[in-house]
C-alpha cells in the first residue's frame, strides 16, 4: 500500500520532468552594441542539393557563423554570394583543411562566414587543431574574430564529433580530448574569450559533457533546445548543438540571449510535416545555435 501511494505521488512529478525546449524563430535585434555569433551544422554542404538562398535567409541573422560538415569548399563562397545578394552587405569567409581518418574516404571541413561591417578576423589562430593522437574524426577548427570596433575579440573553436563509436574512437573520447586540447592551446594563445561551439552529438546534461565542461572550465550558455531533425522529418529529435564560454572569463556574453533558431518556421512559415521535410532536404538536418555578446568595451585582453 505504501509503495502504491508513493508511485501515485511520484507519477505527477515524473510527468512534469523538464524536457528540452523546442526551438524558437525569435531572434535578438541586431544593434550597434552587440555581436551575434552562431554555429550551424549544414548537412554535407556542397554535396547535397541545398537551396543556398534559403540557407542565407537563416544565416543573415548572425554576424559570425561557424559552419560544420563542409563537403565541397566551393559551396562556401557561393553561400557568401547568396548572403551578399540578400543583405546588400559584404561578407567574408574562411575554411579549414579537410580532415579524415586514416583508411577512410569520408572527409569534412569547417568554415566560418561573417558580415564585414560587424566583425573581422582577429589576431590569433585560423587553423585546425593538431590531433596528434587521432582522437577526433573531424579535427576541430579554431578561428579568431573581433568586433569591428575592437571592443570584443574571441577565439571560436568549432567541433563536430562522430555520431557513433567505431574501431577508431568514440564520442566520449572526443569530448574528453577536447578539454585537453583547449587546455593545451590556452597555454600559448593569450586570449581570454573562447567560444566552443558545434555539434557534440550529446545533450548538454550528458555525463561526458558535464565532465568535459568541468575539466575545461567551460560554461554552457545555450538552453539545451532540440536542434536535430528526426530522420523522417516529422519533428525535432535531440539537443546536440551547443555553445560554451570560458566560465567567469567572457563577461561580454549577454545573459539569457542564446538559443536555437527554428529555421523551418523562419523560412517556411510553420512546422508542418511538409515544411520540416522540405527544410531537412533544402537546408539541413540541424538548426543553428546562437548567442549574443556586448561590444561596448573596453576589451578585457
Amino acid at each position: 500500500m505504501r509503495i502504491l501511494i508513493l508511485l501515485l505521488l511520484l507519477t505527477p512529478l515524473m510527468l512534469l520532468a523538464p524536457a528540452p525546449a523546442p526551438a524558437s524563430d525569435d531572434m535578438p535585434r541586431r544593434t550597434a552594441d552587440n555581436l551575434i555569433v552562431a554555429a550551424y551544422n549544414i548537412q554535407w554542404l556542397g554535396q547535397r542539393r541545398h537551396d543556398l538562398d534559403k540557407i542565407a535567409r537563416v544565416i543573415q541573422h548572425f554576424d559570425v557563423c561557424g559552419i560544420l560538415e563542409v563537403r565541397n569548399e566551393k559551396a562556401v563562397p557561393e553561400l557568401v554570394g547568396a548572403l551578399e545578394t540578400l543583405t546588400g552587405k559584404d561578407w567574408g569567409y574562411v575554411y579549414g583543411v579537410r580532415t579524415h581518418r586514416p583508411g577512410s574516404h569520408y572527409h569534412e571541413a569547417y568554415a566560418a562566414v561573417w558580415r564585414r561591417d560587424r566583425a573581422r578576423l582577429g589576431d590569433g589562430l585560423v587553423s585546425n587543431v593538431w590531433d596528434l593522437e587521432e582522437a577526433f574524426r573531424n579535427d576541430p577548427f579554431v578561428v579568431s574574430f573581433a568586433s569591428t570596433n575592437a571592443c570584443f575579440d574571441f577565439a571560436m573553436l568549432l567541433i563536430h564529433t562522430r555520431w557513433s563509436d567505431d574501431e577508431e574512437g568514440s564520442r566520449q573520447g572526443e569530448v574528453a580530448m577536447l578539454a585537453e586540447q583547449l587546455a593545451w592551446m590556452r597555454q600559448f594563445i593569450p586570449e581570454r574569450d573562447w567560444l566552443v561551439a558545434g555539434d557534440f552529438n550529446y545533450p548538454g546534461d550528458a555525463t561526458p559533457m558535464r565532465e568535459m565542461a568541468q575539466q575545461a572550465g567551460l560554461l554552457q550558455i545555450d538552453p539545451d533546445q532540440l536542434s536535430t531533425f528526426k530522420t523522417d522529418g516529422s519533428g525535432y529529435a535531440s539537443a546536440y548543438d551547443h555553445i560554451y564560454i570560458i566560465d567567469e572569463e567572457t563577461a561580454e556574453f549577454i545573459d539569457g540571449q542564446c538559443g536555437i533558431l527554428d529555421a523551418t518556421r523562419l523560412v517556411y512559415g510553420d512546422n508542418s510535416p511538409d515544411s520540416m521535410k522540405k527544410a531537412r532536404t533544402e537546408i539541413s538536418d540541424h538548426l543553428p545555435v546562437w548567442a549574443v555578446f556586448d561590444v561596448t568595451g573596453p576589451d578585457d585582453d
